[in-house]
């Protein structure tokens, strides 16, 4: 018996040696086109660089939003981070793609089960060609192992692998993009909630100014001093001033709730911190990353060449199926007709095997395959690039956004200033006895204006800022990770 086994297995491994050196991995290996895409700048030629822009190479160090110096802005982001349902169904979906990656790698090993079976069997002599032997009924038992393994000649069981790798980087790409998009979300609601604070309060002034020049202005008229169209002007000034009210307080509802909405809470259950501006700082410098390193840290950049590596590593699978294919199979089994002899060394049995395909008309199906393959390897690569020029249009109209938002806050600074001046000489000229009062109001009310105007770009200005990190791939992930 040994000498009739002996060259079942030598002519078995010499089948899977004369294999093993074939095997190859068909298709074109994904080499990364972050090199060939990245511009070498962000502006165009002749365009002055945005103030407080500080291009580094490296990230700055913690979460991008510890340079606005709020606790309560900290505190939102990470609860946001924690709770958010759409950022909780990025990262389901990267554990099913992380899964699949998975399931895909254990098909490249060799699979092993184990068989059991039981059968009722009527064994008709006749069928036979055996007369007179009378039929006869009885049980089969069987049981156990089988062995299978693809020897991927061609590489396509590694191609599909590689595909579904990239499939599950670029779901975690998209995870990270949505954290990302989370965290700044969340700032620029809580600088908008802070700005709409702002002018509230100073639209409050305003109106308050509104109603004493009218009271002033109604004595005036008594006395003769004043005539009742000027009467009438300063009571529709104070209408159009009331009118505008209610729409800063939707605003400011509407801030409120989508902040609730961004933090995982209804607006009935949370509330957000009441934010001011005075209590936001602006960044010194922001730190904007190098162009050459943009395409390897911003995560939908990164996403958009994940998909390009997955398609690439699919077209392999497509030409890998247009080659022979080869698979071995074993098994070893107990058979019986009696359950308690199953086990006996003369019910066993066992065999070898291994099955070999090879394509040779198919009408034309895999060749329009690998054309459809090659040309989705275009599209995506197309995606990529469009990404790429899209995120760089994106800096650079931040970036002079910042420009023009610094231009226009330095002028509204300088205006607060003056009719900060221009309130206080005019109630000392009414101290003096040199200024008539309705002048002196007017001042304070023309101060309050400047001042809502300023809160207003001021929360531009940071929204802007907030913009520009979360455009730059800024970092938020050591927030998650504390």
């Amino acid at each position: 018996m040994r000498r009739r086994r002996r060259p079942v297995r030598l002519g078995a491994g010499l089948l899977v040696l004369l294999a093993l050196p074939a095997c190859a991995t068909v298709g074109e290996d994904f080499v990364s086109p972050a090199n060939r895409t990245a511009p070498g700048g962000y502006a165009m030629a002749g365009e002055q660089p945005a103030p407080r822009a500080v291009y580094e190479a490296a990230a700055a160090k913690g979460p991008w939003w510890s340079g606005f110096g709020s606790a309560e802005l900290d505190q939102v982001i990470r609860q946001s981070l924690e709770v958010s349902p759409g950022l909780e169904e990025a990262r389901a979906t990267l554990e099913r793609y992380q899964a699949a990656e998975a399931a895909t790698r254990a098909l490249m090993k060799p699979q092993i089960g184990i068989n059991a079976r039981t059968e009722r069997q009527l064994f008709n002599s006749q069928a036979f060609g055996f007369t007179g032997f009378p039929n006869r009924t009885f049980s089969l038992f069987s049981i156990g192992g089988v062995v299978s393994y693809d020897l991927d000649l061609f590489g396509s069981n590694r191609r599909y692998a590689e595909q579904a790798g990239a499939r599950a980087e670029k779901a975690r790409r998209q995870a990270d993009a949505a954290a990302l998009t989370l965290t700044a979300n969340v700032a620029r609601q809580a600088v908008r909630l802070a700005g709409l604070n702002g002018e509230i309060e100073a639209a409050e002034l305003v109106i308050s100014d509104d109603r004493r020049l009218l009271e002033l202005a109604l004595k005036a008229e008594k006395l003769g001093g004043l005539s009742r169209s000027g009467v009438l002007q300063i009571e529709a000034q104070l209408a159009r001033d009331e009118a505008q009210m209610p729409a800063l307080l939707q605003s400011r509802d509407e801030a409120r709730h989508q902040l609730a909405l961004l933090a995982g809470k209804p607006p009935a259950e949370w509330t957000p911190p009441d934010f001011r501006l005075e209590q936001i700082s602006t960044p010194a410098v922001v730190p904007v990353t190098l162009p050459s390193e943009l395409v390897r840290r911003r995560p939908d950049i990164l996403a958009a060449e994940a998909d390009l590596h997955a398609v690439t590593a699919a077209a392999g699978v497509v030409l890998a199926d247009r080659f022979p294919k080869l698979r071995l199979t074993g098994d070893f089994s107990q058979t019986s007709t009696e359950f308690d002899a199953l086990l006996d060394s003369g019910s066993k049995g066992w065999n070898l095997g291994g099955r070999f395909s090879l394509p040779i008309y198919d009408g034309g199906l895999r060749r329009a395959n690998s054309r459809a393959a090659e040309a989705e390897i275009r599209a995506a690569d197309a995606r990529y690039r469009a990404t790429v020029l899209g995120a760089f249009t994106q800096v650079a109209n931040l970036l002079s956004a910042l420009k023009a938002d610094e231009v226009e806050v330095q002028a509204l600074e300088r205006a607060v200033s003056l009719a900060e001046r221009d309130a206080s000489v005019t109630a000392a000229g009414v101290r003096l006895g040199g200024t008539p009062l309705l002048r002196a109001i007017d001042a304070r009310r023309q101060l309050s204006l400047a001042r809502q105007e300023l809160a207003e770009v001021r929360a531009r200005r940071l929204e802007t800022l907030i913009s520009l990190f979360a455009a730059t791939g800024a970092d938020w992930q050591t927030a998650a990770d504390d």
